[in-house]
């Protein structure tokens, strides 16, 4: 792996911050209240939750909350947020479990279908946000060590002089020896943390999408249910 200078690794850690899935985002736009969250990483904003009225046009949920209690519903509501799950697939499992309701209560009970897969999907979605966040803090707090350690580390800073290498100059044969290995096992550990960083770096756009993509999935499963409903 080619050595990495100090300066590029502050670069990483700038676009790290500023830079999202699809674009850059400046540090003021980032801390206007208008946008949420200025800790939050990614272009999109940070919304906390999917509101009913994004995805759903049918009746109120306000009366759906007997979902939890109906075994049924819970398990089919956990089944259809499954993102490894195929639209057709969900379609059909909707469609067989509405062919088995009543049909005056059908509109009711796939109501509260919904009911629970909007909950379940907001649960699942905050779960990957806080995971993108912690992941964003270790990124932040890894490039910080980075850029201490790149300050000692011998060539980090090419034409300056550096605490390890006037030492080592400095120093007795034996004592040089010592200081010659201690500086190429940092040497060693800063570059090693610095691929990890950019390796977690190339991670952070794909992270960004996933809230979207529960969002559009919670909104596939809420026209699929609308589909057999009468009101």
């Amino acid at each position: 792996m080619p050595f990495v200078r100090l300066s590029d690794v502050s670069r990483l850690a700038f676009l790290l911050a500023t830079v999202s899935a699809v674009g850059p985002i400046t540090p003021a736009l980032a801390k206007d209240k208008e946008y949420g969250d200025p800790n939050w990483p990614c272009i999109s904003r940070k919304v906390a939750e999917i509101s009913p009225a994004q995805i759903w046009d049918g009746p109120g949920l306000d009366a759906a909350t007997e979902w939890q209690n109906d075994d049924e519903i819970r398990k089919l509501s956990a089944y259809l947020i499954a993102r490894r799950l195929k639209l057709e697939d969900v379609e059909a499992a909707i469609k067989k479990y509405a062919d088995g309701v009543a049909a005056d209560k059908r509109d009711t009970k796939l109501t509260e279908l919904f009911a629970g897969v909007l909950s379940r999907s907001n649960d699942d979605r905050k779960l990957v946000m806080s995971g993108i966040e912690r992941f964003h803090k270790r990124q932040l707090e890894l490039a910080k060590k980075i850029e201490a350690t790149g300050a000692t580390v011998p060539d980090a800073n090419e034409g300056s002089t550096n605490p390890t290498a006037a030492a080592a100059a400095a120093a007795g044969p034996s004592e040089q020896d010592t200081t010659a290995g201690e500086a190429k096992t940092t040497q060693e550990k800063y570059r090693w943390d610095v691929r990890i960083f950019q390796e977690r770096a190339q991670n952070l756009p794909l992270a960004c999408e996933v809230p979207g993509l529960i969002e559009e999935r919670a909104g596939a499963i809420a026209r699929a249910i609308r589909a057999l409903m009468k009101s």
